[in-house]
């Protein structure tokens, strides 16, 4: 009877601390959540992937716009020089390219976001055959500073118009000495340093230093 009793309360005691506790203990532990914490990793990196390839998709149609909008700016300047090399001199007016410039800029089919400036640079209706004025396009994406030119030699019977690029951070720093491309299979060529040479005005070329126009961009 004593030991039916011993033996029923040894079975009752709690079994001290050892091996199976910590069996127990182990064994009550959560397992599987390593693929949680892999599924979280995943999805940030596609996240972080898709918001990389807006951001570049966005700059693309940003710098896109902007190679329209100085080609819409050279179109204009061009326009207008056409104009006014049909006038005699006196009937000429320079301030009237900086009026050009500040109507670019505001307006709104050019310009629907409000960030693209254009400014007159420098340039001149003088002499008779020539006209020839720079102008710079900023915007956030990229800042471009051109030269258009129109050239009326023998009494109007032969012209020459063109534009070239100064410099534009779009090709890199300074001076531009690669073409820059524009939109709709337009480009401007680099402005070739002869232009910028000595000598009476003729239908071969332009020059610059007549107009004041500076060799590098501001």
């Amino acid at each position: 009877m004593e030991n039916e009793t011993a033996s029923s309360v040894a079975d009752a005691e709690p079994s001290s601390p050892g091996t199976d506790a910590a069996a127990v203990a182990v064994a009550s532990r959560p397992r599987g959540s390593w693929w949680v914490v892999t599924a979280l990793a995943v999805c940030g990196a596609l996240i972080l992937g898709a918001f990389a390839e807006h951001v570049r998709d966005e700059h693309s149609a940003a710098q896109a716009q902007y190679r329209m909008q100085v080609l819409t700016t050279v179109s204009r300047f061009l326009t207008e020089e056409e104009r006014q090399i049909a006038l005699p001199v006196a009937g000429r007016s320079a301030p009237a390219f900086g009026d050009l410039a500040d109507s670019i800029s505001s307006d709104e089919g050019v310009n629907g976001s409000g960030s693209l400036q254009v400014t007159l640079g420098t340039g001149s209706t003088l002499p008779a055959g020539q006209i020839a004025f720079s102008g710079t396009v900023d915007s956030p994406y990229a800042s471009t500073t051109f030269v258009v030119w129109d050239l009326s030699v023998n009494g109007g019977s032969v012209q020459n118009q063109g534009a070239c690029v100064l410099g534009s951070s779009l090709i890199g720093p300074g001076r531009a000495t690669t073409a820059l491309t524009l939109g709709a299979g337009a480009f401007l060529q680099p402005c070739e340093a002869s232009w910028w040479s000595a000598g009476p005005v003729n239908a071969r070329q332009p020059r610059f230093g007549l107009a004041g126009i500076p060799r590098s961009p501001r």
